[in-house]
């Protein structure tokens, strides 16, 4: 009888053992695996001295951010997980130290103006012709139409002779960035006035933002919650200047959408 105990015992103390092992095993699989690997994800974080933070309107450097991985529970949607998505880009709020980067906290999109830019806002009287399926964020082409030529023309489009002007004698057209836009094919006497502007909000006659739903856009742009009436759109200052003035000369825009 007492083999066949000190057997027992003996089994016991082995089983135990193995519940101990497979217990920690359990443990630091789960730290050192599960958790930062399974359980987790990697964003990108500002990094700035204790007590100081990133004003808005910053451009971000390389310097300022760094990965880092977090718990699943614990990341924001619209995460930022590549650093290259918002170097050089300018912050929309204040940033501490450890703040994980979201699409909201950021510029990503290009719509914040720079220096030498401002969101000019677009008059609905001024306007000849715009897209119904124009959303924020869209890139368009800005023709220039004159107000008499587009009440007689009203049914053509701008491959047709709808009257879209010129730029000034030894002027050439441009984009927001100031680049030059070449003639429009096989129409040498019909030029883009602006190329590949941003547009930043699209209001509705009672000023609330077009979206495709009540949850926000989501691009298929077959409904929206309301009507187009006038967008906001992001120019060089020289451009909105001069846009200015040719709507005091009573000229109407043909907003296009391109992008």
């Amino acid at each position: 009888m007492s083999i066949q105990r000190g057997r027992l015992l003996k089994r016991n103390y082995l089983f135990a053992v193995l519940i101990l092992l497979v217990g920690f095993g359990g443990l630091l699989g789960y730290d050192l695996y599960f958790k930062p690997y399974v359980l987790s994800g990697t964003v990108v974080k500002i990094k700035v001295a204790d007590g100081r933070l990133l004003p808005k309107n910053y451009e971000l450097k390389p310097a300022d951010l760094y990965l880092d991985s977090v718990q699943t529970k614990d990341i924001p949607a619209g995460v930022i997980t590549d650093i290259g998505q918002v170097a050089n880009k300018i912050t929309n709020v204040n940033l501490t130290n450890g703040s994980i980067l979201t699409d909201s906290l950021v510029d990503v999109s290009g719509l914040e103006p720079l220096q030498d830019e401002g969101i000019f806002p677009i008059p609905k009287e001024a306007i000849y012709a715009i897209n119904g399926s124009l959303r924020s964020r869209d890139k368009v082409d800005i023709y220039l139409v004159e107000e008499k030529q587009a009440s007689q023309r009203s049914g053509e489009t701008p491959g047709g002779n709808s009257g879209l002007q010129k730029t000034p004698p030894g002027a050439a057209p441009s984009d927001s960035a100031g680049a030059a836009v070449q003639e429009i094919p096989d129409k040498p006497q019909q030029q883009v006035f602006l190329a590949g502007v941003t547009v930043n909000y699209v209001r509705t006659e009672d000023n609330n933002d077009v979206l495709d739903s009540e949850h926000g856009n989501n691009n298929n742009r077959f409904t929206s919650t309301g009507k187009v009436a006038a967008p906001e759109l992001k120019l060089k200052k020289s451009d909105g200047q001069l846009l200015g003035q040719y709507l005091e000369q009573g000229m109407k825009l043909w907003i296009v959408r391109v992008e």
